[in-house]
């Protein structure tokens, strides 16, 4: 039996437990809002609860002229679905800034982006300050992706960033990933699809069998693609055509290290289709040419994957850092300033709703590893409910791996 790149990708862990439809992705960030608001809420309640035990009226008013405020329910606004999908997005874009200043390859900084957004799928940015993880994040796939950055130099560029702050969050966002830390990208495919329209060309084709058209015409063919679609016949010469591809090649790379990770399009499309999606729009008439190239216009899978590329090529044009031709300087700017603006009203509206258990993660961290309260750390409740916590964790784990196998005594022999 021969495997297919098609065979393999949904045989992996991207396929199998992070790809989604729109629907079912909608639902689960509804899921996150609602329990994440509903912690919030519970949690501002019962702080503000302790505080009334130790302080009369009096001190609490007091308390809240000094600009130290306990909120009350009715006073948690907090973040919609839509709101924290923009702070993510967000996010998500300092983190390519922020590869970018550790010199990572673009493989690091891509996965350390969808770890990321996986993370935030399953928890919010109310409960998870995303600065702290997209941080974290960004070290986890360093070491994923074998870059090697030791977490002394790592830590030392950020001006206000211990190891232990870099290191507390780690647990937290392998768990959220389910320990699945191989990621798909679409950067190789589009390296392979560029070196193979290179090949064409060069007039180095192979007619498909259901296609009984001669390779010269076929190469004939591709001299003579429009520039637009829809548009005049050219007269290209190889050179002229291989110059072309390779501009396209640039366009659709910058749009994979962009938008592509910027949006929800590894959840809902396949490394193929993005790189392709990413190609139609760098060059739809030759893209286009590629596919039938490929696959014959008359078969009945190709509406189905045309329609497949334009609705991931729509997703990725959407996000605000994808320029067509036709957008001008002053549009980019002004919709840049709209972007900037709205992302730091979110900011300051988080500053209101966050979970108040999960400020310190470095005390979380450590109070977890000791598995005790200490003298000025955890209530009793909480360590009770960390317990429950580990004790589900424990069944979670069973479930899939199975239950520890039993202990041998001694001078027993394995069967």
């Amino acid at each position: 039996m021969k495997l297919t790149e098609d065979d393999l990708y949904r045989a992996s862990t991207q396929f199998k437990h992070w790809s989604f439809t729109p629907s079912q992705l909608a639902a689960q960030r509804q899921k996150t809002n609602i329990q994440a608001s509903e912690r919030v809420k519970a949690a501002v309640a019962r702080q503000r609860a302790q505080r009334a035990k130790h302080f009369d009226t009096a001190s609490a008013s007091e308390s809240e002229r000094n600009g130290t405020p306990v909120p009350t329910d009715r006073q948690v606004d907090c973040l919609t679905v839509a709101e924290e999908k923009k702070l993510v997005d967000t996010f998500c874009e300092k983190a390519i800034d922020l590869g970018g200043f550790f010199k990572f390859p673009i493989e690091v900084t891509a996965t350390g982006i969808q770890f990321l957004r996986r993370f935030y799928l399953f928890n919010s940015p109310m409960t998870y300050e995303p600065q702290t993880i997209s941080r974290s994040a960004m070290f986890v796939a360093n070491k994923t992706e074998g870059h090697h950055l030791t977490l002394e130099k790592y830590a030392a560029g950020f001006p206000k960033a211990t190891t232990e702050q870099v290191l507390a969050p780690e647990y937290l966002i392998v768990q959220a990933l389910r320990f699945n830390f191989d990621i798909r990208h679409p950067f190789r495919a589009l390296k392979g699809g560029h070196l193979d329209m290179i090949e064409m060309a060069r007039g180095n084709i192979t007619p498909l069998p259901s296609n009984p058209e001669p390779a010269l015409d076929i190469h004939s063919s591709m001299l003579k693609l429009p520039r637009k679609p829809n548009g005049p016949e050219t007269n290209m010469t190889v050179n002229d055509l291989e110059k072309r591809i390779t501009d396209a090649y640039s366009h659709a790379s910058h749009i994979l290290k962009t938008a592509a990770l910027l949006t929800d399009a590894y959840f809902l499309y396949t490394p193929s289709q993005i790189w392709l999606s990413a190609h139609l729009l760098a060059d739809e008439p030759l893209t286009l040419f590629y596919l039938s190239a490929k696959l014959p216009s008359s078969s009945p899978n190709y509406p189905k994957i045309l329609a497949t590329l334009r609705s991931c090529a729509d997703l990725l044009s959407s996000h605000h850092s994808f320029s067509s031709p036709t957008t001008t300087p002053a549009e980019k700017q002004a919709r840049d300033k709209k972007e900037k603006e709205e992302v730091q009203a979110l900011i300051k509206k988080l500053r209101h709703c966050r979970d108040p258990d999960k400020m310190d993660l470095v005390k979380l961290n450590q109070a977890q590893k000791r598995d005790a309260v200490d003298a000025g750390g955890l209530e009793e409740s909480k360590a009770k409910r960390r317990k429950l916590e580990r004790e589900g964790y424990q069944k979670e784990a069973d479930d899939f791996w199975g239950p520890e196998l039993p202990r041998r005594e001694n001078g027993a022999k394995a069967g």
